[in-house]
């Protein structure tokens, strides 16, 4: 980027601010100053602002109805073209991205007014609490977390071990007749102590609307965006869904394998790189045609403020790398060049792709 380009994304940013600010409570007569003084300095100041402005009330819906907020894709509002093809891409060697190739695909090309749009309405909605700190129930209810890209080893009371990945949360609900875990959010590395003559109480982990059941001894749960995935690494598990009294479904799933579940409904059994499955306890990701909104729901486990996705066919891109998450803002600006999107950072908040 230029410094022109530098200089014209800082504009673009300060008027996003006011214009989220203007939305809010009602300026005092210091802040009316300050916003005179700005616009009056530059011609380009006084335009930029009057596209935010514009482009905040045409989010009129989305400020009435702050739960379509709550995933990662905003609807777009107009039909996508044709997908076109481009050629592949990959980072130095040695660089913090170790390499990335980017499918053939559109490249993304939103407004900056809706994009500045969205982007206010977040901060403004969620006021930054949930975006930063995550969702305050979850932190209530949790026995153990992990922040954005921490992880933590946990030994429980029956010899059993769990090792949170980043952004993550259980609660421990060990009782007489089973010795329960709750994934409240994220995604956690299991192995469970085998049961034997002084413990006869099975092994579960609860997660959304299933659970899944230690038929041996390791094996991990994460919870995506709209699925739950169980993935085996030693033994068996045997994963069931509709247990709050819907018509349950069952399969076990055998190691090596993986089987995602969404409300009552499981998925199909499938063959699964198990290298690939756990690279998240190496601070790595391996994407494998994977989609823009996966490997951006990775990243959001790796950085404080949220990654938002402007477009849904930005969204179903597909991607596949090895990425170092210990640096996730290189994987995100790799990411940008490789699919030729544009991003808008209001930090330390919300970063949005479009």
């Amino acid at each position: 980027m230029n410094e022109a380009d530098r200089e014209q994304k800082e504009i673009y940013a300060v008027a996003a601010d006011w214009a989220a600010r203007l939305g809010g409570d009602p300026l005092n007569a210091a802040e009316r100053r300050e916003l005179d003084l700005w616009l009056d300095g530059s011609a380009r100041h006084r335009a930029a602002f009057e596209e935010a402005t514009s482009a905040w009330e045409a989010m009129g819906e989305l400020r009435s109805a702050p739960g379509a907020l709550v995933k990662d894709i905003v609807p777009a509002r107009e039909p996508t073209p044709a997908p076109v093809a481009r050629s592949a891409a990959s980072s130095p060697i040695g660089s913090p991205v170790e390499s990335a190739v980017v499918e053939p695909g559109r490249k993304g090309r939103r407004g900056w007014r809706q994009a500045f749009a969205i982007a206010a309405c977040l901060l403004l909605l969620v006021g930054g609490t949930g975006l930063w700190f995550g969702d305050p129930s979850t932190v209530w209810t949790a026995d153990h977390r992990t922040a954005p890209g921490q992880r933590e080893r946990i030994a429980l009371s029956d010899g059993s071990t769990v090792e949170l990945g980043p952004a993550s949360a259980i609660a421990v609900r060990y009782g007489e007749r089973e010795r329960k875990v709750e994934l409240l959010a994220g995604l956690a590395f299991f192995t469970a102590a085998t049961m034997d003559e002084g413990e006869r109480r099975p092994f579960v982990v609860a997660a959304a609307q299933g659970r899944a059941q230690a038929l041996g001894t390791r094996f991990t749960v994460a919870r995506l965006a709209d699925v739950t995935e169980v993935v085996v690494i030693e033994h068996e598990v045997e994963v069931t869904t509709g247990a709050d009294g819907g018509q349950a479904e069952r399969a076990v799933v055998p190691p090596g394998s993986a089987l995602r579940y969404a409300g009552s409904r499981l998925g199909e059994l499938r063959p699964v790189n198990l290298d690939q499955a756990t690279a998240w306890r190496r601070d790595r990701l391996i994407a494998d045609s994977v989609t823009l909104a996966e490997v951006v729901a990775q990243l959001n486990r790796y950085r404080r403020g949220r990654i938002v996705i402007a477009d849904p066919a930005l969204a179903s891109r597909r991607i596949s790398g090895l990425f170092d998450m210990t640096d996730p803002e290189a994987a995100l600006a790799l990411i940008a060049r490789d699919l030729q999107i544009r991003t808008l950072s209001l930090p330390p908040l919300v970063t949005l792709l479009y």
